[in-house]
Parts: structure tokens; C-alpha cells; sequence
């Protein structure tokens, strides 16, 4: 639960969604819908997931930065890590998809 507090509210719905759209990842491949709900998972989130991964290593690296003050290191170590084991997590989940355009 401290650590839920100390994620804040913003920081905790970043990786909140960077952990939903890891599982929402289409199969490589799959053609992209244009009508109706279908765009969403073929063309909005495909599309979202290169902004959540890069806010998370913006954030990522102001935690670094934010550990050059003594008094806050270890808060900020751990929210790190938290965003870092998100992103690595939400590329993992993803790269077949975006490596399978470039094919």
C-alpha cells in the first residue's frame, strides 16, 4: 500500500496502462480495421503504445535525476524501477507486433 501512495495518482495510471495495453497486443500480423470498435485494437492502441513506452522512460529519467537528492533517493529508486519493469515489460509484449511491420 506505501508503495501505491507513493507512485501517485498520475504515476500509478501510467503504469497502470502501460500493464493493460502489454496484454492487449494484437497478433503479428493482423490486418487493421477501420469500422466501427475494430480501430481500436488495430489502429488506437497500437498507435498509444510508443507514447506510453517513451512517457515512461521520460519519467524513468527524471526519477533519475530527481536521485541526486539525498533525501528523497530512495523514493525515487523505487519508482524507477517500478517504470522501468513496466516499459520492459510493455516492449516485451510488443515487439513481435512492431517487429512484424518492418517485415
Amino acid at each position: 500500500m506505501n508503495i501505491i501512495k507513493e507512485l501517485g495518482a498520475l504515476r500509478l495510471i501510467l503504469v497502470a496502462s502501460a500493464l493493460i495495453i502489454a496484454f492487449l497486443s494484437p497478433e503479428p500480423g493482423t490486418s487493421v480495421d477501420l469500422d466501427g470498435w475494430g480501430i481500436i485494437p488495430t489502429a488506437v492502441i497500437p498507435a498509444a503504445t510508443p507514447l506510453i513506452f517513451m512517457v515512461l522512460m521520460f519519467d524513468f529519467m527524471m526519477c533519475r535525476i530527481r536521485m541526486s537528492d539525498e533525501a528523497v533517493r530512495e523514493k525515487f529508486s523505487t519508482i524507477g524501477y517500478i517504470e522501468l519493469a513496466a516499459a520492459l515489460f510493455l516492449l516485451i509484449m510488443w515487439l513481435p507486433f512492431f517487429l512484424a511491420i518492418g517485415r
